[in-house]
């Protein structure tokens, strides 16, 4: 059964780009686990207009097994956990997390 990790992100004003640089180094392949998610996207609310400060991303994975073994790679992760780190200089604040499973 499918999971969806929603997580969203109030970013600062004219901090954008810096968080997108920190989703990139996310990316990187230092971070690389032996379990993956199967889709991330990104998306902003399109009312009132682009520059919006909400931002919202998905992380979608194949089940609850696959969720939490990411979950556990990240927490382990010293360099992962100093990344997302909740700092007074941070470009965005992390507002709320949910974790969806998928109706069948």
């Amino acid at each position: 059964m499918g999971v969806l990790v929603r997580f969203i992100y109030e970013v600062r004003p004219g901090r954008l780009l810096d968080f997108m640089a920190k989703l990139q180094e996310a990316a990187s392949p230092k971070f690389t686990s032996e379990v993956m998610p199967e889709s991330i996207k990104l998306f902003r609310n399109s009312v009132p207009g682009p520059d919006t400060e909400h931002v919202i991303l998905h992380i979608e994975y194949k089940d609850m097994a696959a969720y939490g073994a990411r979950t556990d790679f990240e927490i382990n992760n010293g360099a992962w956990r100093e990344l997302f780190a909740a700092k007074m200089d941070s470009p965005e604040r992390l507002l709320s997390v949910e974790i969806l499973t998928e109706l069948r």
